[in-house]
């Protein structure tokens, strides 16, 4: 498949996959389950070295929706487009342009499938997405899945849970403290597949530093782990530990929906053996 638009500018296991450029190595930790109460697995995730180019990093998070397996297919498109777009234009595009039109690409490849097939009416997914190519990262967002920065031991949510509940509390029609248990906070605004037009949240380049963590996760992890648990469990500093400890707490706490997460590191290039891998993992695993 060729891609039109085109704006030009002047490992992975619990044990990580590995990517360094000049002072940083980029390590990416992640899994995707079905967790302890669902019978399948409509999440999916995606991470890559495009083209085995050690400065450049993509990954995403995509939690499907809608119908009998539906959602496992939607989150497969997008990781299937994803894969290919970004390869081809990772080279060529503002990094900023390009995960938009990215967006715009799984969300009509979407459509278009469920279109010709009856079983697939109604189908979207989410998508959460981050880029990171000479030092500087941009992210992408559709949905409800997040995508978290920790820096200084202060953890912060980078996007905007685009849901009902979210813009009710925008509103001051609810306050936050509400927002977490209300009966609609799974209702979303808009997500890749499900609306005729998506309006994607894409952020600005910002260089990344040493010792920086940003994680990006369905709505099975925060569901159960509250924002201070999560900044607590990313204290630790360990991120094979981190990342057990996440899962065991979302099967421990009978989590309801699926449970995908991936953790990036940003550290120091020194000493670190260069064992770069592309892989991508999904649902259908």
């Amino acid at each position: 498949m060729k891609f039109p638009w085109k704006k030009k500018t002047g490992p992975v296991s619990n044990n990580g996959a590995v990517a360094s450029h000049r002072q940083y190595a980029y390590r990416v930790y992640g899994f995707s389950e079905t967790g302890p109460t669902r019978s399948s697995n409509e999440d999916s995730i995606i991470y890559f070295f495009p083209g085995n180019a050690k400065q450049t990093l993509f990954a995403m998070v995509a939690d499907g929706m809608g119908g009998h397996n539906a959602g496992e297919v939607a989150s497969h498109i997008a990781c299937q487009v994803a894969d290919e777009f970004v390869i081809q234009e990772y080279q060529h595009s503002d990094p900023a342009f390009m995960l938009e039109s990215l967006l715009h690409a799984m969300h009509y490849a979407i459509r278009n499938t469920a279109d010709n097939n009856d079983a697939y009416k109604g189908m979207g997914t989410t998508a959460t997405m981050v880029f990171i190519q000479d030092e500087h990262f941009v992210f992408g967002h559709v949905g409800d899945s997040r995508l978290y920065h920790l820096h200084n031991n202060t953890l912060r949510q980078l996007t905007t849970d685009q849901t009902l509940v979210n813009q009710m509390v925008a509103e001051g029609k609810i306050e936050p403290c509400e927002a977490a248990t209300h009966d609609m906070k799974h209702v979303l605004l808009q997500a890749l597949g499900t609306v005729d037009k998506i309006e994607p949240e894409i952020s600005a380049a910002r260089a990344v530093q040493s010792g920086e963590y940003y994680f990006l996760c369905s709505d099975g992890i925060y569901d159960v782990l509250d924002h201070n648990e999560l900044q607590s469990l990313f204290a630790m500093r360990q991120p094979v530990l981190i990342m057990e400890c996440i899962k065991a707490l979302c099967y421990r706490r009978n989590a309801s929906d699926n449970v995908s997460a991936l953790l990036i590191e940003i550290a120091d290039n020194a000493g670190v053996t260069n064992n770069t891998v592309t892989r991508e993992q999904n649902t259908m695993l």
